[in-house]
């Protein structure tokens, strides 16, 4: 009896070219094809075998065209996103030099300011802010109350903000 794995070489022997040949007459594109049908390959691998090996190659075949009208839709989708972009939207303007020197500057005063803060005031700062750590959460951690620590985090924004005026203007 051949294991699943083995089952499955046989059938990308027997079946992966015209596999591919199946979902290129759909997205267009050999290269595309060649992976979305190996991308197949794989997801079946995972799910495991449905029984024969006619109901495999029959799966095999259903998850093809499924993944090759997928693509489409995805491909669909996004230039329909991209079609409805202004061309202000997508283009970037390069950055000005004395922008760049500014937000560097506001980025090292920044560094400063936290590196004033006691350790723990830090953390729960960068806790809440960069990791988008609920309260109650960093509260569990730390062994403190909610309200200590919103009572961290004002004490760390007010500094950082007294520290940043210069860089933030009027406001």
């Amino acid at each position: 009896m051949i294991s699943w794995r083995q089952r499955l070489e046989r059938l990308f022997v027997f079946h992966g070219r015209q596999l591919e040949a199946l979902v290129a007459r759909r997205v267009k594109d050999r290269d595309v094809a060649a992976e979305i049908v190996q991308d197949v390959f794989c997801r079946v691998l995972r799910a495991g075998s449905h029984g024969t090996l006619d109901d495999d190659t029959k799966v095999l075949y259903a998850s093809a065209r499924n993944a090759a009208i997928e693509h489409g839709r995805m491909e669909t989708r996004r230039g329909r996103i991209l079609g409805a972009l202004r061309p202000e939207q997508m283009a970037c303007e390069p950055a000005m030099p004395d922008a760049v020197a500014s937000g560097r500057a506001a980025v090292a005063a920044l560094q400063g300011a936290l590196n004033e803060l006691s350790p723990r005031c830090r953390e729960i700062f960068l806790l809440h802010r960069v990791e988008n750590m609920p309260n109650a959460e960093i509260a569990r951690r730390y062994g403190i109350s909610v309200s200590a620590v919103e009572k961290h985090l004002a004490r760390a924004l007010r500094h950082c903000q007294s520290r940043l005026a210069a860089h933030l203007g009027p406001g």
